[in-house]
């Protein structure tokens, strides 16, 4: 539900579709609009606010499930944190239709609110999946950087970069920046998933999200320039035409995704891997310490 809500949230902004209903909460002094207002960009603006409303309506029965029904009070606090967060979502939305004038300054942080909402339902999917609950033998994080460490910085990088591009989207700066971030997190994410694959090429857990994220941020890398291309092919059209719209779109929900599988690589790291490092542990024997050193490497 929450990809589809960053599809209707995209949709508005490659339509150009921001500004095409001017009051909120409501749309037109109703929740639910005429058919005859339902039409061209306004059709993109009250679809999106009906998602919203959906997805918003769903998390606060989400919430209230995990808070009296789960155990675990991480997973209370998370239902309740999510929560939260798309309450502020939601707020951070209205002040953009009632100050059109800090558009580009409003837009930002509403693209980081949604992306970190979606981390967070992608994160409390992880830890409710039967891969998580199973038993696991923990094993030393090796090698420096660790894969934790890594994995984090990768998710802090793409997060980020999502940013980045939903600045340049809304015009509140050049390309420059996002296109200096596409290399780097292309860049970190790659060495990433080929030092999980030397360090832990046996353990699935690991290796399927890191293969997943390079597939996908190749994929991003190259919808990336397919965008770019076709809005400036699209320069002096009246408005926002095919095939500029579907590969804005698709560049942001395949970033999103790439959120995703980034995320669910650090989490599963966590799992798996424990912050003891091989030089401080009494019991392994220099054969083991040599053998997993060069396992790691």
């Amino acid at each position: 539900m929450t990809v589809g809500l960053l599809v209707a949230g995209a949709l508005v902004t490659s339509n150009e579709a921001g500004d095409s209903v001017p009051d909120w909460p409501l749309s037109f002094g109703r929740w639910l609009i005429r058919s005859n207002n339902f039409i061209a960009n306004v059709r993109y603006e009250y679809s999106h606010r009906f998602v919203a409303g959906v997805v918003g309506a769903t998390t606060l029965i989400f919430a209230m499930w995990a808070y009296f029904s789960e155990r675990r009070a991480r997973m209370r606090r998370l239902g309740l944190i999510a929560l939260a967060g798309v309450i502020a979502q939601a707020g951070i939305g209205g002040l953009r239709v009632l100050l059109p004038e800090y558009k580009a300054a409003i837009a930002v942080p509403h693209a980081l609110v949604a992306q970190s909402f979606f981390g967070l339902i992608v994160a409390m999917a992880v830890f409710t999946s039967r891969s998580w609950s199973g038993v696991r033998e923990s094993r030393p994080d090796v090698g420096n950087p660790g894969l934790r460490k890594l994995a984090t910085i990768a998710v802090v990088a793409v997060l980020i970069q999502l940013v980045l591009g939903a600045g340049f989207r809304h015009g509140a700066f050049g390309i420059i920046p996002h296109i200096s971030g596409a290399i780097v997190v292309t860049a970190l994410i790659i060495s990433t998933t080929v030092i999980t694959i030397r360090r832990h090429g046996r353990d699935r857990f690991l290796t399927r999200p890191a293969k997943l994220a390079t597939a996908l941020v190749i994929a991003q890398a190259g919808l990336g320039v397919a965008a770019y291309l076709a809005r400036l092919a699209a320069a002096g059209d009246p408005q926002p035409l095919e095939p500029m719209i579907s590969l804005t779109v698709t560049h942001l929900v395949v970033g999103a995704l790439t959120l995703a599988s980034v995320l669910v690589l650090t989490l599963r790291s966590y799992r798996a891997l424990s912050v003891q490092s091989l030089e401080t542990t009494d019991d392994v024997t220099p054969v083991e310490f040599r053998s997993a050193r060069r396992a790691a490497v």
